[in-house]
């Protein structure tokens, strides 16, 4: 039997913190393989929404929360877009 996944809101600060690093870390290291690969663009808008996240996270306010949780979404999103448009970009030799 499945049950529905939390939000962010109904989850603990611990599972809150849990979610935040790990969107965070893995923002950070797409920033990372962005600038090894030449894509300053990429990496810089990765880092930002990173940085967004970081920031909106520190306020643990309830009206953060809702924002914290909608910038969440959105670097998943971001990642979730570069991936599907990995392959369309690379060069054929």
């Amino acid at each position: 039997m499945q049950t529905r996944p939390k939000t962010l809101i109904e989850m603990s600060s611990m599972e809150r913190s849990g979610m935040t690093t790990s969107v965070v870390d893995a923002l950070r290291a797409m920033a990372v393989e962005a600038m090894e690969t030449g894509d300053a663009r990429l990496a810089a808008n990765a880092v930002s929404i990173a940085y967004s996240i970081i920031g909106c996270a520190a306020d643990r306010s309830d009206q953060h929360v809702e924002a914290a949780s909608l910038l969440l979404e959105q670097g998943i999103l971001f990642m979730q877009a570069h991936e599907i448009a990995a392959p369309e970009k690379q060069t054929v030799h």
